[in-house]
């Protein structure tokens, strides 16, 4: 294999940027037909392909953002100043989900292979030039949410994908030191 030193100074530079900081544009439709391909060239055990993917442009996410806090039981006064912030500049999102329901692999790794699509998708927006903001928030895990997305009970939602460009980079953030994550296996 051939190595590739602009994608190892790809993934050290990569950084999040806040999903309500992102502005158009977006990708094309080349380009999101691209970063979709490379989201799914991922581990897959077994082959099932458990991941399905969503693709809201700017108005469907309008429409979605105002209906989450009539789905949140008991959804606190701020919900929709805390919704209104996350995301009302992103030119896309992507919604990432994941069944768990085939008895070929463990429930686990077919979870991790659709993590792997929204890594491999966020890696791939970012060598076209553009950041993005991988999010879950309470809406992953509700499933009001799920049936309004028309996500099977059978499935879990993997992440909300928030893609499009800067206005300025975002800050770093601290990383922890190799040392304190890293050891050598000695049996």
């Amino acid at each position: 294999m051939k190595r590739s030193p602009e994608t190892i100074d790809l993934l050290l530079q990569r950084r999040s940027q806040l999903a309500g900081k992102l502005v158009p544009p977006g990708p094309t439709e080349k380009e999101l037909e691209t970063i979709l391909t490379c989201g799914t060239r991922v581990p897959d055990h077994k082959g099932i392909s458990p991941w399905r993917i969503l693709v809201a442009d700017r108005s469907t996410q309008d429409i979605l953002h105002a209906k989450l806090p009539e789905l949140h039981e008991g959804a606190p006064a701020s919900l929709e100043k805390t919704l209104s912030k996350e995301a009302k500049t992103a030119p896309l999102l992507l919604i990432v989900s994941s069944s768990t329901t085939s008895d070929r692999a463990p429930r686990n790794e077919q979870l991790l292979s659709g993590a792997a699509v929204c890594q491999n998708i966020i890696v791939a927006a970012a060598a076209l030039g553009y950041r993005s903001q991988w999010l879950t928030e309470w809406f992953a895990y509700n499933n009001s949410v799920k049936a309004l997305l028309g996500i099977p009970t059978g499935e879990e939602i993997i992440g909300f994908l928030y893609i499009g460009s800067e206005e300025s980079p975002p800050k770093e953030r601290p990383r922890p030191p190799l040392s304190s994550i890293v050891s050598k296996l000695e049996l």
